[in-house]
């Protein structure tokens, strides 16, 4: 089953070596120890969208972590001019609201001499997620890969695999539900979107940030208190779970994110 699980992921990150780790932030910690002991210094990463352990993790790592604004999550390529010879821990799809064009940052990292880490937790099923120098994903609850538990890294440089199946602490993982899981994820996505494409027909009315581009979650920007009543009352009736905004992993901005990521 393993192995299955590994094939299903070489095709879904585009890469020859999968390794399977405890939980995402494994991961994170194992890239960055991989990128420090490549001899960088600085990581790159957006300043909302991404995720808790980004920047813990870097310093952990004695790495600098440097974070470059976004329009709401999404990194604009022009940010990386005045930048090289580092790496870009980037979140393919932050805040799950919103897909980022990973080709052009693929494109632009290998001009400016840029190492490309992109965080597939949410783009996994995407052509998004299979653009970058390393790949890596969480399994975690209420992830597209819903196991609970688990995660995985991808790369295509075999001493960069055998450094981090080198450091790789022990871990279980349940292949077999996995499998399912991996199976299941294009129908998955399909669900996500059934409910997405609803709630923004049904608040079609109100700033839904990024409303155009692709994505799991639907973020709408509130400037009353009337107007959050509304839309918390709106999660409610439909039984849609909600965060409340601003929120670093989501958008730094008064607003509601409903978490169709949970269903």
């Amino acid at each position: 089953m393993r192995e299955k699980c590994g094939s299903i992921l070489k095709d879904l990150a585009g890469k020859k070596f999968i390794l399977f780790v405890k939980r995402g932030n494994t991961a994170i910690i194992l890239v960055l120890k991989l990128m420090r002991s490549l001899g960088y210094k600085q990581v790159l990463m957006q300043d909302q969208g991404g995720w808790l352990t980004y920047k813990s993790s870097s310093k952990k790592e004695k790495l600098e972590p440097v974070e470059l604004g976004t329009h709401y999550g999404m990194l604009r390529y022009t940010k990386l001019k005045d930048y090289s010879d580092c790496v870009l821990l980037m979140n393919s799809m932050p805040g799950y609201h919103a897909l980022q064009n990973m080709k052009l940052f693929e494109k632009v990292c290998k001009e400016q001499k840029i190492f490309l880490i992109n965080d597939v937790t949410g783009s996994i099923g995407t052509a998004q997620a299979e653009k970058g120098d390393m790949i890596f994903g969480s399994f975690g609850d209420d992830k597209p890969i819903n196991l609970g538990h688990g995660g995985f890294i991808a790369t295509d440089n075999y001493e960069h695999y055998k450094f981090l199946e080198k450091n790789n602490p022990e871990y279980n993982i349940d292949y077999d539900t996995l499998l399912k899981r991996l199976n299941n994820l294009n129908r998955r996505l399909n669900y996500y979107k059934l409910i997405r494409d609803k709630v923004l027909d049904d608040l079609k009315d109100y700033e839904i940030i990024h409303r155009n581009k692709q994505g799991i979650n639907v973020i709408i920007r509130y400037y009353t208190e009337k107007e959050r009543e509304r839309l918390i009352n709106y999660c409610n009736n439909e039984k849609l779970e909600y965060t409340i905004c601003p929120r670093a992993i989501r958008v730094k901005e008064r607003a509601i994110c409903i978490e169709i990521k949970r269903r």
